[in-house]
């Protein structure tokens, strides 16, 4: 008994899962599940992935669309005591290969029409032993969902991991080279759910919309609502028409969004009549918001928008513009261009490049320490250690702090254009350019040219009508000079990664291809 742990993300689950039984989980097409059937459920996954022999620091891959079996599969994993290793159903066959190699994984719960392929990775998986598929029956080579739980008893496990194994890895989005496996030990990912609980304010009257994928974001959303026994509603696809008509029919209290989501509903909106006054909250981030759009939405939706900030590397929860601090920039506006303070267990620095700290408003590299940080890269020492550093997390963000302790994010470290010496970074001319009343999108990068080094371009999505030369005047006196875009590119539509965020990397491809490198 000396060696239990409760500060562990297997105890939370276990602990959790149990506490909310007789309150609602889900509502099915045909019946209610209560948190009892959940525990159960997720129960026989946990036992089963056990009698495999499965277990501490063990990878177990999940690669699955929103859903019940995301959820009591994510629980099972959790509950055993092995590490979770999720990925998106959209993840190109290329890079599920490469992270199952990666991260070693000997497990899978995959959908059912992603078993042959996985299947077909075996042979250079030599590690991988076991695949469930979840939405079909079992065939050559995979066990159904429904008859891998039948085999396995409903019993709960004592909590036995310890703090320093291996929970979770989490894979970034792979927009620079292949994805990076992100290593959260059971410790830190216990305190990153707990600053979730804190930092949220559910209660188990809600009923929380999961609409953006769960192998990202909103698997934290899940796993602090189940702490606080909040119901859920599950989406596997988005369409935004239906999920507004979910809104409005389930009386839907909380949501969690990326900016283009929230624009895409602006726009329905105008258009068509929706009752979504049961909402009481709606969360965002991953990506910068256009100030003009946020003001539109609070005044569509009230002011019940919260922002966070955060990374994988520390997820989600390294500052938050709060409902207060939204209702308080409706007196001051600059505030919608924050986003936020540091959250209660975060310490934030600026830092020059020298690692000296900078005054107040001063634009540096955002650099943090928490207790749910990352162990480190996996497989990759050398880039851990650049990330890491005596206990603070370099985030490659740069950004500045005001007077009042408000966090500006000015832009990635790795995305500023060097046009003729002077660094421009992108998200002040995106955002003056989404202030234009024709531009519905925008995302500025640096193309290559003879004579600026690097000729800061505007790639952008507009109403009908406007014109390069008018974005272009529309940009002067907003921005510095050498800020101004010397080019414009217009589009039908900006490519996305797969969580929604502006795809930069696919935006540079075409402009930089001929060259060695990507700067010039």
């Amino acid at each position: 008994m000396s060696d239990f742990q409760t500060t562990t993300v297997q105890a939370l689950a276990i602990n959790s899962a149990k506490k909310n039984w007789d309150l609602l989980f889900t509502n099915l097409e045909d019946r209610d599940v209560l948190y009892k059937e959940f525990d159960k459920e997720s129960n026989r996954v946990a036992n089963g992935i056990k009698a495999l022999g499965l277990g501490a620091n063990d990878r177990i891959g999940v690669i699955l669309p929103n859903g019940v079996e995301y959820s009591v599969a994510d629980f099972g994993i959790y509950k055993s005591g092995a590490a979770l290793v999720p990925s998106n159903m959209m993840v190109a066959e290329g890079d599920i290969a490469h992270i199952l190699q990666d991260a070693s994984v000997k497990m899978v719960f995959a959908h059912i029409s992603l078993a042959e392929k996985v299947k077909a990775m075996q042979e250079n998986l030599p590690l991988l032993k076991h695949i469930v598929a979840v939405g079909g029956p079992g065939g050559d080579g995979w066990t159904g969902w429904d008859e891998f739980k039948a085999q396995y008893p409903d019993t709960q496990l004592l909590p036995q991991a310890a703090e320093t194994d291996d929970a979770l890895i989490v894979y970034t989005g792979g927009t620079t080279g292949k994805p990076k496996g992100v290593l959260h030990s059971q410790k830190s990912l216990f305190f990153d759910i707990i600053a979730h609980v804190v930092g949220l304010p559910l209660t188990h009257k809600d009923k929380v919309l999961l609409m953006t994928p769960m192998s990202h974001a909103t698997g934290w959303l899940l796993f602090a609502g189940c702490v606080k026994g909040t119901s859920f509603r599950f989406e596997m696809v988005f369409d935004p028409f239906k999920v507004l008509q979910i809104i409005q029919d389930e009386k839907v209290t909380v949501t969690m969004m990326v900016p283009t989501i929230i624009y895409v509903f602006l726009d329905i909106l105008k258009q068509m009549e929706i009752d979504i006054s049961s909402l009481r909250l709606i969360g965002y981030g991953a990506a910068p918001i256009s100030s003009a759009r946020l003001a539109e939405a609070m005044e569509r939706f009230g002011p019940i928008f919260y922002q966070k900030y955060g990374l994988v590397e520390c997820p989600n929860m390294i500052t938050t513009l709060t409902v207060e601090d939204h209702i308080r920039a409706l007196e001051k506006p600059a505030l919608l261009q924050s986003c936020g303070k540091p959250d209660h267990m975060v310490a934030l620095r600026i830092l020059d490049d020298a690692g000296n700290e900078l005054p107040t408003g001063e634009v540096g590299e955002i650099v943090v320490k928490t207790p749910y940080l990352m162990s480190g890269y996996l497989n990759l020492e050398e880039t851990t250690k650049e990330t890491l550093r005596d206990g603070w997390l370099f985030t490659g963000d740069m950004g500045r702090v005001d007077e009042e302790g408000y966090v500006y994010i000015v832009d990635r470290k790795r995305d500023i254009v060097i046009t003729g010496g002077m660094n421009v970074f992108p998200a002040d001319v995106e955002s003056v350019l989404m202030d234009h009343p024709l531009v519905k999108d925008a995302s500025v990068i640096g193309i290559p040219d003879d004579h600026w080094g690097e000729a800061v371009t505007a790639c952008v999505v507009t109403e009908e009508g406007a014109t390069e030369e008018e974005l272009i005047q529309f940009c002067k006196g907003k921005v510095s000079k050498y800020a101004v875009p010397k080019k414009v590119v217009f589009m039908e539509q900006l490519p996305k990664t797969i969580i929604g965020k502006i795809d930069k990397k696919s935006l540079r491809a075409p402009f930089w291809q001929q060259k060695e490198r990507q700067v010039n």
